[in-house]
Order: structure tokens, then C-alpha cells, then sequence
């Protein structure tokens, strides 16, 4: 991927660096199932799908987890936000599971269908609502840390 190619709209940067970074392979992965999905004489990239989002999400969400025990997030705030990786994370390997045991190209279809809409659900929520407050508050954390 170039510097300039960018899979992730301006309105989900929530302005911390590296969770934007991780943020545009989150994007990449959706842009590479959609790609799929329209060209439907190229083989599913469905099982490479899954295991960059297992990745994706081990990483990204601790990332995220430590960041806020680092910056003193109000442990409400963390149960909620751990909550809703720790559901993405069962949903991910729910979709796995169904996947690895189905054996033909209309029912892999059906469910890359259903990953492409719970994904774009996700990123609408997650990044655009939760991951934004996240990042408001590292920020400011961060400016407070460079001005004492």
C-alpha cells in the first residue's frame, strides 16, 4: 500500500496516530472483502479475511485495552469499550467457525455478506462513536503530560 492510497474516509481519523494506523488496516480488510465479493470469478480471499482480522483484532484491541489503563480511562468507560472488543471478538469467530464448516462457493457468498455488513456496522459505531471518545481523551492525557 502506498502512503497516499487510503482505504478509511476522512470521518473515521479520530486523530491518535496509531490508532488511525491500525485503524486503516481494519479498512484494507473490509476494502479487500468487498473487492471479493464484486468480483465473484476471483477465488473468496475469505479465509485470508478471517485471519487478518484475528490478528487485526488481538493487537489492535490490546493496543487500545493497555492505552487506557496507561491513561487512567474511567473504569466505566473501560468495561464498556472491553465489552464491545471482547463481542466483535466472539463475533469474528462465529463467523469463522460457520465458514470453515461450509463446503460451497453460495453458502462462503452468504457469509462473507454477513461479515461485509457486520464490519460496516462496526466501523460505523466503534470508530466513528467509542474509538473517537478514546482518542479525545489520549490526547488530551498526552497534552497534559507535555505541559507539567
Amino acid at each position: 500500500m502506498t502512503e497516499q492510497q487510503s482505504f478509511m474516509p476522512a470521518q473515521f481519523r479520530v486523530g491518535h496516530l496509531a490508532i488511525d494506523m491500525q485503524h486503516e488496516l481494519l479498512f484494507a480488510l473490509y476494502h479487500e472483502l468487498m473487492h471479493s465479493l464484486q468480483h465473484e470469478d476471483d477465488a473468496y480471499e475469505l479465509l485470508s479475511i478471517f485471519l487478518g482480522l484475528n490478528g487485526y483484532v488481538d493487537s489492535h484491541f490490546k493496543y487500545e485495552e493497555e492505552a487506557m489503563r496507561e491513561a487512567r480511562y474511567p473504569d466505566w468507560e473501560v468495561k464498556h469499550h472491553c465489552a464491545e472488543h471482547r463481542r466483535l471478538e466472539q463475533d469474528v469467530q462465529a463467523f469463522y467457525q460457520r465458514f470453515v464448516e461450509v463446503h460451497n462457493k453460495e453458502a462462503e457468498r452468504k457469509i462473507a455478506y454477513e461479515v461485509a455488513t457486520f464490519l460496516a456496522d462496526w466501523l460505523k459505531h466503534h470508530i466513528a462513536e467509542v474509538d473517537r471518545q478514546l482518542a479525545r481523551h489520549l490526547n488530551e492525557q498526552s497534552a497534559d503530560a507535555h505541559q507539567h
